[in-house]
Formats: C-alpha cells, sequence, structure tokens
C-alpha cells in the first residue's frame, strides 16, 4: 500500500511540476519521470535512524514552490538525478563545502554547521535569488555569517525550510504569521516568549494593535515577527538604520499614532536623522510591549516617569504628564492643545489676510503709479543725504537680520522635519546638534538686541522727560512708534489710493506699516521666546508647569514662528525692497542714509517739523564712496535671496 501510495504521489507530483514548468520556466525543467532522487528519498522504508533526515516526504514537494517551477534536486544538490548507482547520483556532493554545492544536512544540526557550508548554501540560493541573497548579506544575519563566521546564525533554509517551501501567506509555510513565532523561536526562543506575553502576542489583542491581513485572510491578526523585522535586508535593532524606520514599521498597524508621533518633537528629530531621540520603543518597550492600562507597562502612569528618565534625568510627575501622541487636530484628546492651535491659525490666517490684500493692491497701484510719475532720486555716491536711523540702530539691525535668519535656518527643518529639503537642509548644517546649538545661539542674540532696545528706549523716555515733555507728548507724538489716530487716517488715505479714489498719502517720521513692523517684534519675541524658554528647559520648567504647557508651547513656538518668518520674507520684504518705489533695495536701513528726494516725497511733513525745529540741517551729511553702497547692498541681496529660498520651502510644505 505504501509503495502504491508513494506512486501515486510521484504521479500527481510530476503532473504538477509540469504544469508550473509551463508557466514558470526556470530550473532545470527536468522531466520527473527522470529524477531518480525523488523516488529513492520519497520511499519512507528506506530511511530511518540517524538517515530519516534524508527522507523527504513527496507530499511536501508537490506544492513546494521550487518543485512547481521546475527547479529539480540536483539544481541545488548537484549529482546525477538520472542514476540509481549511490556513487553517481552523489558524485557531486562528495564536499559540499568546497564542489559549490548544497550538503544535503539538517537545518539546525550543530554537528555538521560550519561557516563555510553556511556560505555554500546561501551561494546556491544566490544562482535563482541574487537580490534577495544580496540583501541578506547586509542584514544581521549575514554580517554574523560573513564577518562573524557565526555558525549559529540563521540562513535561507532556517527561516524558510528546505524542501517544503511555500509562499507566506500558505499556512503551511514557515512565515506564515501563525508560524513565524515559531520558526524565530528556534533561534530567538526567549524573545519569542516576550512576545507572547506582550499586547502583540495576546490572543485577546485589542483592534488597534493588530497587524495587517495576510492575504486572503480578510480580517486583522495579532503582529508576528516578520511584520517589525521584515525583509531580507533587516538590520540590527541597535543599528541606525532600524532606529531611524522604527515609526514608520509600527505605523504599518497604527497608523494614527504614528502620525501623531511624527508631529511630536521626538518624530520630528527622527525624521531629520537623530538618532536619539525617542523612537516608538524606547517609551512602550520592544518585544516586552504591554496595554498602557497594564501595571507593568512601561507607561503606566505609574511607571511613566521612570520612563521619561531614561532620556531626561531630572523628570518629574509634572514632566511625565506631557502627551508624546498630542494631537492638536483633536479637540477630544487634547482640548486646550486644539483650541490653542486654532487660536494661532486665526491669528495667522488674519495678518496673512489683511496685509496680502494690501500687498496685492499696492502692488498694482505703485507700478501704474511709477510709470506714470517716474521715482525720486535715491542715494548717489559723495551727494547729499539725510541721516534717517543713527549706528546703534543699524548695528541693532545687522543682528536682528542675522539672528533672525540664523533662527529661521535652524528652525524651519524641525518643523518641516518631514520634507526633503528640510532633511537636507538639516544634514547640511550638520544635523540636529549643530542645528540645536546655533538655534540657540542665535536666541540669545535675539535676548540681547531686545534688552539692548529696551536699555536705550528707557534712556530716551527718561531724556525726554528730564526735557519736560508730557507723557502723552512722549507715547503719541510724531517720533513715538506707539500707534495712534495718524496711522489710521494714513491707512484709510493709502487704501482710497489704492482704489484710484484719491491722492496718494505722505506720513510723518513712522508709516502704519512701519510701526506694525516694530510691534511684531515685540510681541514675536515675547511669544518665541517664553514658549522656546520652556522647550529649551522643559525640566525645570515641570517643576511648576504641568507637562502638557510643553505641548502647548511647541504649538505655539511652531505656529508664531511660521507667522514671524512668512511674514518678514513676504510681506515685510515687499514693503522695504519689493515695491516699486524702493525695488530692488532699500538702502536706508543698511546705510542709515535717504536721499533727499526720497525724504521730501514720502515724508515732507517730516522735512517740515525739522526744518521749523532747526534739525534738518543736523542730519545732512553725504552718501558714501560706490565701493561701500555695492558691498552693502551685496551683504542685502544675500539676506533677501536667503529668506526668498525659505518661503520656497515654506510654500512647498504647506501646498
Amino acid at each position: 500500500m505504501k509503495a502504491l501510495r508513494n506512486v501515486a504521489l510521484l504521479a500527481a507530483l510530476i503532473s504538477v511540476g509540469e504544469h508550473a514548468a509551463a508557466q514558470q520556466p526556470t530550473g532545470s525543467q527536468l522531466p520527473q519521470d527522470e529524477n531518480s532522487c525523488a523516488t529513492c528519498h520519497g520511499e519512507s522504508e528506506l530511511w530511518g535512524g540517524e538517515n530519516l533526515r534524508l527522507f523527504v516526504p513527496l507530499g511536501e514537494l508537490a506544492e513546494d514552490a521550487h518543485w512547481k517551477s521546475g527547479v529539480n534536486c540536483h539544481d541545488c544538490h548537484g549529482g546525477d538525478p538520472g542514476s540509481f548507482n549511490v556513487g553517481q547520483a552523489h558524485a557531486r556532493q562528495v564536499d559540499g563545502a568546497q564542489s559549490g554545492v548544497l550538503p544535503f544536512r539538517p537545518a539546525l544540526s550543530e554537528q555538521i554547521r560550519s561557516s563555510a557550508r553556511l556560505q555554500t548554501q546561501v551561494e546556491v540560493c544566490r544562482r535563482c535569488h541574487e537580490q534577495a541573497s544580496d540583501a541578506f548579506m547586509v542584514s544581521v544575519h549575514g554580517h554574523g555569517l560573513q564577518e562573524s563566521g557565526l555558525v549559529v546564525t540563521a540562513v535561507c533554509t532556517d527561516c524558510h525550510g528546505s524542501h517544503g517551501i511555500y509562499p507566506a501567506f500558505d499556512r503551511r509555510s514557515t512565515l506564515h504569521f501563525t508560524n513565524v513565532g515559531a520558526t524565530c523561536a528556534r533561534c530567538h526562543q526567549f524573545i519569542q516568549e516576550r512576545v507572547q506575553q506582550s499586547v502583540h502576542g495576546r490572543a485577546t489583542a485589542p483592534p488597534e494593535t493588530a497587524g495587517r491581513p495576510a492575504p486572503g485572510e480578510g480580517a486583522t491578526r495579532t503582529p508576528s515577527c516578520v511584520d517589525c523585522h521584515s525583509g531580507h535586508d533587516r538590520p540590527h535593532p541597535r543599528s541606525t538604520a532600524f532606529r531611524l524606520g522604527l515609526p514608520d514599521r509600527c505605523g504599518n498597524c497604527h497608523a494614527e499614532l504614528s502620525s501623531s508621533y511624527s508631529r511630536s518633537l521626538h518624530g520630528e528629530l527622527t525624521q531629520l536623522g537623530y538618532l536619539p531621540a525617542a523612537k516608538c520603543s524606547d517609551c512602550h518597550g520592544s518585544h516586552d510591549i504591554l496595554p498602557v492600562n497594564d501595571p507593568q507597562s512601561r507607561v503606566f502612569p505609574a511607571r511613566r516617569m521612570e520612563t521619561c528618565r531614561q532620556c531626561h534625568a531630572g523628570a518629574n510627575a509634572n514632566f511625565a504628564n506631557f502627551d508624546p501622541h498630542a494631537d492638536h487636530r483633536d479637540p477630544t484628546r487634547s482640548p486646550t492643545l486644539h483650541y490653542t492651535y486654532v487660536g494661532m491659525e486665526v491669528l495667522i490666517y488674519s495678518v496673512f489676510g489683511f496685509f496680502g490684500l494690501h500687498t496685492l493692491f499696492w502692488f498694482i497701484r505703485s507700478i501704474a503709479y511709477r510709470v506714470k510719475h517716474g521715482r525720486p532720486r535715491r542715494l548717489q555716491p559723495g551727494e547729499a543725504a539725510y541721516v534717517r536711523f543713527d549706528k546703534f540702530h543699524r548695528t541693532l539691525h545687522v543682528i536682528v537680520i542675522v539672528s533672525f535668519l540664523g533662527l529661521a535656518f535652524t528652525g524651519l527643518p524641525l518643523k518641516y522635519s518631514e520634507q526633503q529639503w528640510a532633511q537636507r537642509l538639516a544634514g547640511a548644517l550638520g544635523g540636529f546638534e549643530s542645528m540645536s546649538f546655533w538655534h540657540r545661539v542665535c536666541a540669545m542674540m535675539t535676548a540681547f538686541y531686545f534688552a539692548a532696545h529696551l536699555a536705550w528706549l528707557m534712556g530716551k523716555i527718561y531724556g525726554c522727560r528730564r526735557l519736560g515733555m508730557t507723557w502723552r507728548a512722549i507715547m503719541f507724538g510724531p517720533d513715538s512708534m506707539v500707534p495712534n489716530a495718524r496711522d489710521f487716517r494714513d491707512l484709510y488715505g493709502m487704501a482710497r489710493w489704492f482704489l484710484w479714489l484719491g491722492r496718494k498719502p505722505v506720513f510723518e517720521r513712522w508709516t502704519y506699516w512701519e510701526k506694525f513692523d516694530y510691534w511684531a517684534v515685540f510681541w514675536g519675541v515675547a511669544i518665541i521666546g517664553t514658549s522656546g524658554l520652556l522647550l529649551w528647559f522643559p525640566e525645570f520648567f515641570c517643576r511648576f508647569l504641568p507637562g502638557q504647557a510643553l505641548n502647548v508651547a511647541k504649538v505655539i513656538h511652531s505656529e508664531e514662528a511660521l507667522l514671524a518668518t512668512g511674514f518678514i520674507f513676504t510681506i515685510h520684504f515687499f514693503n522695504t525692497h519689493l515695491r516699486a518705489e524702493r525695488f530692488p533695495m532699500d538702502m536706508s536701513m543698511l546705510t542709515g542714509l535717504v536721499s533727499e528726494d526720497e525724504l521730501k516725497e514720502e515724508r515732507p511733513e517730516l522735512v517740515h517739523r525739522l526744518q521749523e525745529s532747526g534739525r534738518l540741517e543736523r542730519l545732512l551729511t553725504k552718501t558714501p564712496p560706490r565701493r561701500t553702497l555695492v558691498l552693502t547692498m551685496i551683504g542685502g541681496f544675500i539676506a533677501v535671496a536667503i529668506g526668498l529660498a525659505l518661503l520656497v520651502g515654506i510654500l512647498i510644505a504647506v501646498f
């Protein structure tokens, strides 16, 4: 009966093999009736005891992926498949390690495993699976074999099997999700035991932890080893490639959590390639992940502070209250954060909406006006000019330019860390640690010029009071930057001019848009600076603030920085440099000077007031040489070019 059964199986094997060969012309395509290997090794009575390993049930071969593709025994093992003579049939299997053929051996037999034989097996598989083999050789398993010579490292047959190889979605496959744990446990038994006790290994795993459905399964399932450690090129778990790719692996099943992680500071740092930033496994564990409500979980409220202290030594209970997956779009999960974000968005859209229209109308009207009237004579080397800004203010403005561009250069890549340009810029700047250092240097420069200006301002007020000026005159006089009724009249006059309903208005010392720029720096430094300090020293501020204050600070810092950079690189650049009256560069702040024609056309009331007070002549000077003007203009062009380049990056990220 057994012989009859073997004949029937062999017939079925021949039929299936011939059909597969016709569909996939690979392997030697030897007619099955000429293959004596299957005839002998498929007969169970011939093999027993120590030789039982040489028995290959024909049933295993019938659906084997190789056999169905026309790959025969001798394609891997060598020998003469048409001979029943033992010597001829195994002629090429004298010394498998040297002969270039795959030696007969059980997958994990320690007695006959050797580095040379394992490498030979990989080379044999490489004949057909070159890409997979190349990937394997750079993996942690391949490195163990090739570089370390470990005979316990896994090779092809340890994972895929030898003769009964099936597609991974086939339940008989060693890599089917129901079997892969046992397959990996042959080497990683203790890890598999931890996985079985984790949320991933429990049969009652909640839906959000369920893995991707296997082809044809149609339902979710608990994750298996290959869901996280997939592919032949699986890197070492402590390697840079594995750690940086971990959020994406987890995101295959936890899409929403992965998305919220990517918007967190940890996620942004990871996308910039910063290895020490906390990854999923740093907080939740790797193979021993437990539900959040499990007292043994690393993120259980009572243990969260301990987990945070792995990276933040000074973390306290307040700090552990920080939400690493906070979502500003979700009012249910994070209501305070959500409405903070909404408030910042309203501010951004209001500012850009108003000044965007203002800029558009001004752009159109100024071109028409200049075509008709021309523009006043600008600064000319050696000619008369008037001092508009003294050396102190010009110096502070240079510090403002350098620090602001530095903050934008080192901050925007973090905000838009998912963008390729941001990642390249971060790499060019030396990575996050270098960016962080220079960002803080620029922040201290900002604090310096802010404090220096406040000190100057207090000295100015003190001097005015000593001259007998009233507080009203100081606060709302023509030299004050405090908005007053005149500014609203000027705005109305500009609106009429935009619409061809009135004459072009003239101004006193300050225009309403200059005052807006001035006060924008005040509120920007206050808001960005305060929120930045919270993010710079989170452990200190969490001594008296809840951890969720850090979530709020990040949103405020990010949104206000976007408002500041976007406004400067669009509205401010237009107001000062790109409008028809000033194009291509306004030199007044860079040189401190303004030509007589420009001053009289735009600010005749200022000229009249200074003449009456006798101060106009004291402001008269000469324009510096052409070389100085050219070098100054080049410096201005560089700053504007950097700003516009960053603006392009912002627009790419936004749209």
